[in-house]
């Protein structure tokens, strides 16, 4: 099942902090725990292939959104319409835990808006089951406790990089990575042997006479202390509202983990931060 479709369903409603690709936290209990690339938000997802159901594919994909607990429900023989829209009740062991929870369809998923107080009783449950006319459609959410604490964890590492966010930066309208110089689409993800990570920067109210550095950051890897500061260079500014920094790959190829740049104005505080990864972390 394409991943692809399942964060496509999921940004929908959830908004643009979930439609920028994702970044490895960590995984717990058999879920995958990750940061969305531009640091807004996390989320965590777990897919399995039911035995019981001819090896049909499920998935589920959760996170918080202010006071709403947001899932996308995914069944590889499922065929909604596009925002078709169902009220069923939703169950946790037997108990009904909404009568009539709203999901709305498009291909093999369902993604609903539901309140945060539904978390306490997804942590105690074994099954999440959505009684659909003709058919339930069950998930076993083993591993679920232990995938929300590092969600939490994942949140607070967000919070702590509160700078990251573009509507809160001043000077900083964007910032993407690339693979390199040239006519090449943006990535989060790198392989460790790319020969050098370009920064594309969008500007705003900065003049000739202001000075703006970026910070390389190794947040995460096996080769070095965590948030090990690589080095810091001055961006040349002129009339373009579009500048770049860039980092050449080391001797022996990128160590695997996640990394960030932190961008400063006058040697004031982070304004902007930019995370990547480059593939082959734990």
């Amino acid at each position: 099942m394409a991943r692809f479709g399942i964060i496509t369903a999921f940004a929908l409603l959830a908004g643009p902090a979930f439609a920028a690709g994702e970044i490895p936290f960590e995984k717990a209990g058999g879920w995958d725990v990750e940061r969305t690339a531009n640091g807004a938000a996390c989320l965590m997802s777990k897919s399995y292939k039911d035995a019981d159901d001819d090896n049909a594919e499920n998935a589920l994909v959760f996170a918080l959104v202010g006071d709403k607990a947001v899932m996308t429900f995914v069944y590889e023989h499922w065929t909604w319409d596009k925002d078709e829209k169902i009220r069923v009740p939703l169950v946790l062991d037997k108990v009904v835990a909404i009568p009539k929870s709203l999901w709305i369809g498009d291909g093999q998923t369902l993604t609903a808006e539901l309140p945060e107080s539904l978390v306490p009783g997804l942590l105690a449950a074994k099954i999440m089951v959505l009684k659909l006319d003709g058919a339930d459609a069950d998930f076993n959410l083993a591993g679920f406790p232990q995938a929300y604490e590092s969600l939490r964890r994942c949140e607070n590492t967000l919070k702590a990089a509160a700078p990251a966010s573009a509507a809160a930066s001043t000077h900083i309208v964007q910032a993407m990575t690339f693979p390199g110089d040239g006519d090449v689409p943006p990535r989060s993800t790198f392989s460790a042997d790319t020969p050098k990570i370009v920064l594309g920067i969008q500007i705003r109210g900065l003049k000739p006479g202001d000075k703006l550095t970026a910070t390389w950051v190794a947040e995460k890897t096996d080769a070095s202390a965590s948030n090990f500061e690589i080095v810091t260079s001055s961006i040349p500014l002129g009339a373009s509202e579009l500048v770049s920094a860039s980092l050449t790959k080391p001797n022996a190829g990128w160590p695997p983990g996640r990394y960030r740049v932190d961008l400063r104005v006058n040697d004031g505080p982070v304004e902007f931060r930019h995370n990547f990864e480059i593939e082959g972390s734990k």
